[in-house]
């Protein structure tokens, strides 16, 4: 097993190490001073190796996203992607096409800095959350910590207002949207309107303000601490209905509504120590929904030694009525031209099966 580790490994580093000379940056057409698109594709491929599992060794396509983004006009901007996620990723079936962002985003006309934005979303409750796929501290995201209902891989249909104040020193975003619904979910029919909102304040340099969040600078932004704190409510937002045996005739219970009420608290920060750069991010959340009722938290970190960074994670899952899961996971990654190429081997252990992923990135 431990020589599996290490072939994982190695494979990880040398498919870095071929692909670390550079990337190109995405084509972009425009028409006039006011109005262009540019296009893009993000391939992540991820092989693992987990402990005692069915299927100990996987290899599969992580992501593999076209991106359209673009302006109409000034003040109008506009985004979508497509994603094929988890391709060949054993115990996944058919993989299909979704699109997995589409929206516009206007600038209002009586404040520079204030924008509303309507369609298919990224909710707005956390750093997190937020963050983009490409700008990842690790190989993945911290899924254990996040327990959001009602949603398309954290997406949900609606509109949102965002800007910032005080020189980019605090930056909200709130929205309101429907609660996703989709085949098989517990989505209520008859649920209210879904609120979610996230405010952040910067004790040290510029709060981010973009469509995504950057959870990994590259020691690029200078020293930076974010703190932010985030809700999401859904009144009657699931219907559980009654666990029927096969074979017997369906249930003539109505079935139990139950709420979704969640909170965050949370910080992104970097600093540049001279020779190395260090990234300190961290999350409280407190769950009360049909999927979890509970806290999740992780605090992760990394240092960066030119193109080199070591990282380490901490995320814990405590559910009231069930024990608590600790992990701990390190890292080594590997960066070409920035995001753009980018690799990575990480090991993970504690309550949860040891395992060894290898993550390879590619934004054009």
């Amino acid at each position: 097993m431990q020589a599996r580790r290490w072939v994982l490994g190695a494979v990880g580093a040398m498919a870095v190490a071929i692909l670390a000379n550079g990337a190109c940056a995405g084509p972009r057409v425009t028409i006039d001073d006011e109005t262009w698109m540019e296009f893009g594709f993000l391939g992540q491929v991820h092989a693992t190796w987990t402990e005692d599992a069915t299927d100990e060794t996987d290899f599969f396509l992580r992501r593999a996203r076209i991106i359209l983004s673009g302006q109409v006009m000034d003040g109008v901007k506009f985004f979508a992607e497509t994603d094929n996620d988890n391709a060949g990723k054993n115990g996944v079936g058919s993989v299909s096409t979704d699109i997995q962002d589409a929206f516009l985003d206007v600038r209002l006309p009586v404040a520079t800095n204030h924008w509303i934005k309507a369609g298919l979303i990224l909710l707005p409750f956390s750093f997190e959350s937020r963050a983009g796929a490409t700008t990842l501290l690790g190989n993945d995201y911290n899924v254990e910590a996040i327990k959001l209902v009602n949603t398309f891989v954290w997406r949900d249909y609606g509109a949102e207002v965002h800007g910032h104040f005080l020189d980019q020193r605090l930056a909200y975003f709130a929205g309101v949207f429907d609660g996703y619904d989709t085949t098989g979910s517990t989505k209520n029919d008859d649920a209210d309107l879904r609120v979610t909102g996230h405010l952040a304040v910067n004790v040290i340099g510029k709060a981010e303000t973009g469509w995504f969040f950057s959870q990994n600078r590259l020691g690029k932004a200078g020293n930076y601490v974010s703190i932010g704190a985030g809700y999401d409510a859904q009144n009657d937002a699931s219907l559980i209905l009654p666990v029927v045996p096969e074979g017997e005739p369906p249930s003539t219970e109505p079935g139990r509504v139950v709420d979704s009420e969640n909170y965050v608290v949370d910080l992104q920060s970097g600093y540049d120590l001279g020779p190395c750069g260090l990234t300190l991010n961290a999350a409280w959340y407190e769950w009360d929904n049909s999927a979890f009722e509970g806290s999740t938290a992780f605090v992760e970190t990394g240092v960066l030694v030119g193109r080199t960074m070591v990282t380490g994670k901490f995320v814990t899952q405590d559910p009231d009525i069930a024990a608590t899961v600790e992990d701990f996971v390190v890292g080594l990654h590997f960066f070409g031209k920035g995001h753009n190429v980018r690799g990575g081997v990480e090991y993970r252990w504690g309550d949860s099966p040891d395992q060894v992923l290898v993550g390879v990135q590619f934004l054009l």
